[in-house]
């Protein structure tokens, strides 16, 4: 039966190499083994599998910028008992002292000279994690989230108020003010279906509350309306733009702009009074005002206004402070001293803000989870190398970047203003976010594609190891003579020995020209675009991209839909036009300097194959100097009186205007001919391309097409002259097919070079005119795909456009180019 060597297939590709020691062929299952210890051996080596789940928090917190200040924490419990007092740093209602803490955790004190020292090491009890978790505790005893009523003071906790019965009060904002009906209106911009464009409306809204009105007014103009802002004017973190009177009334500032008899806005500072019924009501003028110090969102009821305190929100622009802790004065004195103190510079900036982050994560659960769900990732941080590479491959990494500024909001207790006691901002230098980088889509594909092509390679022994485990147990089955090992590998040394040569080669190849293609092709499948793409997360999108060029209504379409096709369009005319002036035009030269009449044909030779001898770089940076609209030929033209001609024709030295018919596609500029930078007429443009594109390419052809016409049989032509045939006759007859037998080749891949001529474009005209507009893609006049490419990767970083193109030149080019040469009869001679 078979089913044995199934099995022994199935444990060959399970562990390479042990159907073959089934089989009783030892050095076929070590050769096979070796090869399977080496790939096993690269993925664990580069794995780290057997990490605990502490490691791999630790794994996803390493990412956040800064050093761990752990063994400067060692210090910080003698540096406190020594320079401080509980009784003097601490109120008696306080639940928890900082050497109570200590004691809790394990500290154990002697009594020095009338100071408690710790006796035992502290540094294996009070760690970065222990000071964490207690400067988070104290936080959250003195900063409970609460609703203050501005009118009592009193606090209620959060979670036992109900917000849904309560009216947020929006104290910045910019509306508009209708005084016939006393209405309130907010601008708005909404996208028209119909017509594809926005229109800018005016809809009703409360003055004050966030209430929704149910069939609000819409207008469609704000003439009538007069401009209402209302405004919060800041002091430090003190919102002074919010006063409140003897009775606990809550006012705003607002300023009203009113037309002037010339038009002008004219600002009318008021102050007016918040009310549930969004009423606009002014200060009374001999009523005092006082400012009141709001942090937070203010809710409002039918009977009392409040504030709304979370510490670390953002509000109106400012990130409200968590209350200070008593241990922070001695924190930050120690802190100062490890910064700029006898101790000289232990810690950075970016290290104390790692520090607040991470007293922020201990506060904040919720943000400390979506954290690790974004950065702590089994397959980027453990897996080895091959799983990795495949779940690159696949996925583009799953975490993208994200900014962490909720520490802002420990700024007053950890750092300190400047000028307040103890502050250590002078010594410091934070930012308002901590960065924290996500997956790098690209670095992950680059790796993701060397993974799997190395693993490639791996799995043919694995194949191999497969097929051979199972017909030498068939032929063992079957009683069949097996070779030897010995003979076994002289015959695969023997049958295989071009393949062995050549795969070091292969190899190589793998990874130097394969691979940057395939990178390519798959950045086509993805979102990649921008300037911070290469190094961003990005994702696969499917076929959208291609979609796209279809589309020319809306998202990537209604750009590079439409100037894609044009710029096909232009690149196959470019391709065709260019191919075939620089064939006939040395084909018509080298019969020219074929024929016998022509004297000195050494010498017209050598002049003419200069151009080709000549680097086509700087050919094409000449051409550009000389075609310039105030360069050497319009120059000449001018001086020997062309320049009459074209005007007195009425295609040259007027506005383009004043043109109309047929005359628009002949008009040359308005003061000197623009030959390479005519945006109203690119007929013009493209066609002094392809006229300069002979000079160019017309000597290859032309040296090519000599030889070969000497190479002709001159029987053949003695044969025609008897048949009486013409001069004419000879060459379409005799000469043009066999020059394109031999050319037919080399004429298709001009055409395909030509298809790619990224030279002439790009150093001449630069795609242009009308280069480096957004409405068409950013695809000049004379762009062709390989220029636009280069453009939109080079200037735009549109990368996934530019792939798309790339992959569809490949489809285009290669599918003309294996068609022509399958139909030439020298392909088919072969």
């Amino acid at each position: 039966m078979k089913t044995k060597s199934w099995i022994k297939a199935i444990l060959s590709g399970l562990v390479w190499g042990l159907g073959q020691l089934f089989n009783k062929q030892y050095w076929k299952a070590l050769f096979f083994f070796v090869f399977f210890a080496a790939f096993i051996g690269i993925e664990l080596s580069t794995s780290k599998y057997f990490y605990t789940e502490e490691v791999e928090h630790e794994l996803a917190l390493n990412k956040i910028p800064g050093e761990s200040i752990n063994e400067i924490l060692h210090d910080f419990p003698s540096y406190y008992m020594t320079t401080s007092t509980s009784s003097s740093h601490y109120p008696e209602d306080q639940d928890l002292n900082f050497e109570d803490f200590l004691v809790e955790i394990g500290v154990e004190f002697a009594d020095v000279n009338g100071i408690k020292v710790p006796i035992n090491k502290t540094e294996q009890l009070f760690t970065e994690e222990r000071a964490i978790e207690y400067f988070a505790r104290e936080f959250k005893k003195s900063s409970p989230e609460v609703f203050i009523n501005l009118s009592t003071g009193e606090k209620t906790p959060y979670e036992n108020i109900d917000i849904n019965n309560y009216y947020n009060i929006k104290t910045r904002e910019t509306l508009y003010y209708n005084e016939t009906n006393n209405k309130f209106y907010f601008e708005r911009n909404r996208e028209d279906e119909t017509s594809n464009s926005n229109i800018r409306e005016y809809v009703e809204t409360p003055l004050f509350t966030n209430e929704v009105i149910e069939n609000p007014e819409i207008l469609t103009s704000k003439e009538g309306l007069v401009r209402f802002v209302k405004t919060i004017n800041f002091v430090g973190n003190v919102q002074s733009g919010l006063f409140v009177d003897e009775n606990d009334n809550l006012y705003i500032n607002a300023i009203r702009y009113d037309l002037n008899s010339e038009g002008v806005e004219v600002p009318t500072n008021l102050t007016l009074l918040i009310n549930l019924n969004n009423d606009l009501i002014e200060a009374d003028p001999n009523v005092t005002l006082t400012p009141k110090r709001i942090l937070g969102p203010i809710y409002m009821n039918e009977n009392n206004i409040y504030e709304h305190y979370r510490p670390a929100m953002l509000h109106n622009g400012v990130r409200i402070q968590y209350n200070d802790i008593p241990i922070m004065s001695s924190f930050k004195r120690f802190m100062s001293d490890r910064i700029s103190g006898p101790y000289g510079r232990q810690i950075e900036s970016s290290d104390y803000e790692r520090l607040m982050l991470m007293v922020t994560f201990e506060l904040n659960p919720d943000i400390f989870e979506n954290y690790i769900s974004q950065y702590e990732n089994f397959f980027y941080d453990r897996a080895g190398m091959f799983t990795k590479g495949a779940w690159s491959v696949l996925t583009l990494g799953v975490a993208h970047r994200q900014n962490y500024s909720n520490y802002m909001g420990l700024y007053d207790a950890m750092v300190g203003r400047s000028g307040t006691k103890n502050s250590i901002a002078h010594l410091i230098s934070l930012t308002e976010s901590i960065p924290i980088q996500g997956h790098i889509s690209t670095m992950l594909l680059l790796e993701g594609l060397i993974a799997l092509i190395l693993m490639c390679f791996f799995l043919i022994f694995m194949v191999w190891s497969i097929i051979d485990a199972y017909r030498t147990s068939e032929k063992l089955r079957k009683q069949e003579e097996v070779e030897s090992q010995k003979e076994y590998f002289a015959n695969v040394w023997e049958d295989g020995f071009e393949y062995i040569v050549l795969s070091p080669a292969l190899f190589v190849l793998s990874f130097i020209s394969i691979m940057p293609i395939l990178f390519g092709f798959i950045l086509a499948f993805t979102s990649i675009g921008g300037p911070t793409s290469m190094v961003a997360n990005f994702e696969y999108v499917g076929l959208s991209n291609f979609l796209a060029l279809f589309n020319f209504t809306e998202g990537l379409g209604s750009s590079f839909g439409r100037a894609f096709w044009n710029v096909l369009g232009w690149t196959f005319i470019w391709a065709i036009l260019s191919t075939a002036t620089v064939f006939f035009g040395g084909f018509i030269q080298a019969l020219i300097l074929n024929s016998e009449k022509v004297v000195f044909r050494k010498l017209w030779r050598t002049i003419l194959i200069l151009p080709w001898a000549i680097p086509a770089l700087l050919s094409q940076m000449v051409f550009s100097v000389m075609f310039n609209e105030f360069g050497f030929v319009n120059q000449l033209l001018q001086d020997i009186g062309v320049y009459n001609i074209l005007q007195n024709i009425g295609i040259l030295g007027k506005p383009f205007s004043e043109m109309s018919g047929i005359m628009k596609y002949f008009w040359l500029g308005d003061g000197n001919i623009q030959w390479f930078t005519n945006a109203h007429n690119t007929t013009f443009v493209k066609a002094t391309l392809v006229v300069v594109n002979i000079w160019l390419g017309f000597p290859y052809f032309m040296a090519l097409m000599t030889g070969i016409m000497t190479a002709i049989d001159k029987n053949l032509y003695e044969a025609a002259d008897i048949d009486g045939a013409t001069g004419f006759q000879k060459i379409i007859k005799i000469t043009v097919p066999m020059v394109l037998y031999s050319t037919a080749p080399i004429l298709i891949m001009t055409f395909s070079g030509n298809f790619n001529n990224f030279g002439v474009i790009y150093f001449i005209t630069g795609g242009g005119p009308n280069a480096g507009l957004a409405s068409r893609g950013f695809a000049g006049s004379t762009d062709i795909l390989i220029s636009w490419m280069y453009s939109l990767t080079v200037d735009h970083q549109i990368y996934n456009m530019a792939s798309v193109f790339s992959v569809l030149i490949f489809i285009a080019v290669g599918s003309i180019t294996a068609w022509n040469l399958s139909r030439t009869r020298a392909f088919q001679g072969d």
